[in-house]
């Protein structure tokens, strides 16, 4: 029989280990609620909003992520354009500050790891594999997004963006995690093509893109795995621990 070589899973955290968009939408419409008094029990007109707030979030963020506006110029443009395409004007920065407040503590609150990621990891686990997560993100909220996942995690297997200053895609931070950690190899579970898959790739990783949308992949490579459902996801992570020579029987 073939010995095990010493495996590492790591995940990304939003959108693969829970719906981060059904999140994002809950704590939305919760700060809201809470700026606008609840004066807004007109269910369309809520909606309307959001669909408005979800597409200035996506218009703005090109600018924030290439640096040209701030965090906070990011988050105030996006909140007032969304407000002005329903009618709302009267709103100061104080109250913008209000919402992003309530927002990123309402967050964390909403997170339900998928079904399939309790299953992959109650079974990593049995097996001794070392599992861990590699996040973007600010410390604080990512923490309790991953406390609120209640999966066993260990502390020293969570890496995050803004505690090791180094962000994905930039590839070193996929060096920096295989220097702190002790496995002969590695593999990452991500929804992001270009911000997960190509990163760990450049790495040497091998990974593992959870694509549920089956978006084109925009390039092909032997270390990429093409995930479409999760009964997909199940069966390749199976392949690469048996690969590994850990025996699933």
């Amino acid at each position: 029989m073939q010995s095990a070589k010493k495996a590492a899973f790591f995940f990304d955290l939003d959108n693969t280990m829970f719906d981060y968009e059904a999140s994002f939408k809950k704590a939305s419409l919760f700060a809201f609620h809470t700026i606008t008094n609840n004066k807004w029990n007109d269910t369309p007109m809520v909606e309307k909003w959001f669909t408005y707030y979800k597409a200035y979030c996506d218009l703005f963020w090109s600018a924030y992520e290439k640096e040209v506006i701030s965090r906070q110029e990011y988050q105030r443009k996006r909140l007032l354009s969304s407000f002005k395409a329903i009618g709302l004007k009267s709103f100061c920065d104080a109250q913008i500050q209000y919402y992003q407040k309530v927002f990123e503590k309402s967050v964390p609150s909403e997170v339900e790891p998928f079904v399939w990621i309790k299953e992959i990891f109650q079974r990593l686990d049995q097996l001794g594999v070392l599992i861990g997560i590699i996040s973007n993100g600010d410390s604080i909220i990512q923490r309790e997004k991953i406390k609120n996942l209640k999966l066993h995690i260990p502390e020293m297997n969570i890496y995050i963006s803004s505690e090791i200053n180094v962000a994905k895609p930039n590839p070193d931070i996929f060096h920096f995690v295989k220097n702190c950690t002790d496995a002969e190899v590695y593999h990452y579970v991500g929804d992001a093509f270009d911000l997960d898959i190509v990163p760990a790739v450049q790495a040497g990783w091998t990974a593992i893109w959870w694509n549920p949308l089956k978006q084109p992949a925009a390039v092909n490579h032997s270390s990429i795995y093409n995930c479409t459902s999760s009964s997909d996801l199940i069966e390749v992570i199976k392949k690469c621990i048996e690969s590994a020579g850990y025996s699933l029987h």
